[in-house]
Parts: C-alpha cells; structure tokens; sequence
C-alpha cells in the first residue's frame, strides 16, 4: 500500500520553506508538521532543521517527538547556495 502525499494548507509557502527561503514560521500548524518530515526523511539531524526553518531546535524537537520520529543522529548532506 503506498502513502498518500500530505495534505498542505498553503502549498506555495510550504515551497519555499522547504527550499529554506522563507521561515518555518510562516507555516500553519500543518505544514510545519509535513515540513519537520519531509526535512527529517532526509535526514537533517534537529539542528539542521533548525538552521533550515529559523526556528529553535527546541521547537523542532518537540514537533519531531509530537509525530514519533526518532532523532536522526548524523548530518545530512547540504546543498550549497549559489549566488
């Protein structure tokens, strides 16, 4: 049985908070849950994430253990921006 895709509130936001352009903060409730697995599926350890959304690890933490999500313990490849 395959997963379906997850709903998202506000698609266009969730783009570019995924791409790292704009803040997690932007998000609904919902697509910050969707965002924390989709970052944590590739494997972004807490502080990754973190540095990725804008928000606290804190915050990531408590978003990742509210959707049962083990702590990714080694660092994901980075893509590097360029200008």
């Amino acid at each position: 049985m395959s997963r379906t895709a997850p709903h998202l509130d506000y698609p266009g936001q969730y783009a570019g908070a995924l791409d790292g352009e704009i803040p997690g903060e932007a998000l609904t409730t919902n697509d910050r849950r969707v965002l924390i697995e989709a970052l944590h599926a590739r494997g972004y350890t807490d502080a990754q994430i973190a540095t990725h959304t804008r928000w606290t690890t804190y915050t990531v933490a408590r978003i990742r253990i509210e959707l049962g999500l083990h702590t990714n313990t080694t660092t994901a490849p980075t893509r590097k921006r360029i200008c």
